[in-house]
């Protein structure tokens, strides 16, 4: 099931204010936000709270130590700027957020045992906004391409369908029950459905995302998770205008993973 908030649609003339408390992972799935809310007609501020390979214990020790150890990139108006050295208490306290997600450190994410301070940062969220009506939302990350040499892919058996069912299974079976999330961004089960279609062909480096495919249905079903109409999405960057011929497959994913955001393949 998706638990997508009806109370936060992404509509003509709205604004939405989300901040993602991420990793590389929200860099590449939010890359392209910006442009489609626009194109949509739809007013967006973004934020994103960057350490590479960030994890939710990483995430905690920052937090109990009001450790300013993020870079904090923001998107008004088009261009993601950044701020190095922030704190996640100072960047809650930057705008009044909509929608604040969450995630893991893709190696661990499907791996229930890492889960340990999931719900202690939930909770400093929860108490620290700004906003008494922002939603905390989880964001789903992607399994790793198949012949991915990232080091912790041995995890999974270096198998990408086991990595990806061992995401869904821990979304499902230990994220969604510990606290009451409003939303699920499957991003992670967009990306393996449109690999069924197009190939093994969504990242750079074997977990990335790719800088046209795969950055682009990410932040689809970034769009489409909050309220977006993905049959109506016709912007795409400027550098990468063969997507326009693959915006069918992209949009049926995106669609079948809103839809069922914890099918396994």
């Amino acid at each position: 099931m998706n638990r997508q908030s009806p109370s936060l649609p992404l509509r003509r003339g709205d604004t939405i204010r989300i901040l993602a408390v991420g990793n590389s992972f929200s860099v590449d799935a939010m890359e392209y936000l910006f442009p489609l809310c626009r194109a949509g007609g739809m007013r967006v501020v973004l934020g994103n709270l960057y350490i590479g390979g960030c994890s939710l214990d990483t995430h905690w020790k920052n937090i109990q130590g009001c450790l300013p150890a993020y870079t904090y990139f923001k998107n008004t108006d088009g261009e993601w700027l950044s701020t190095p050295d922030v704190s996640v208490r100072q960047a809650l306290a930057e705008e009044p957020w909509d929608v604040i997600t969450m995630q893991q450190a893709s190696g661990s994410s499907g791996l229930p045992q890492t889960y340990t301070h999931l719900r202690d940062v939930y909770d400093f969220l929860q108490i620290n906004k700004t906003n008494p009506a922002a939603e905390i939302w989880w964001h789903m990350t992607w399994s790793y391409q198949q012949d991915s040499t990232h080091k912790e892919f041995s995890n999974y058996g270096c198998r990408q369908a086991a990595m990806y069912r061992a995401i869904v299974h821990t979304v499902r079976d230990t994220v969604l029950p510990a606290r009451p999330f409003s939303g699920l961004i499957p991003s992670g089960t967009a990306i393996q459905n449109l690999r069924g279609e197009v190939g093994d062909v969504l990242t750079r480096d074997g977990f990335h995302l790719s800088y046209g495919l795969g950055r682009y249905t990410a932040a689809l079903t970034w769009f489409a998770a909050l309220g977006g109409d993905p049959d109506a999405a016709e912007w795409v960057p400027a550098a990468y205008p063969e997507l326009k011929a693959a915006l069918p497959r992209i949009r049926a994913a995106v669609r079948a993973a809103c839809r069922s955001p914890l099918a396994t393949i």
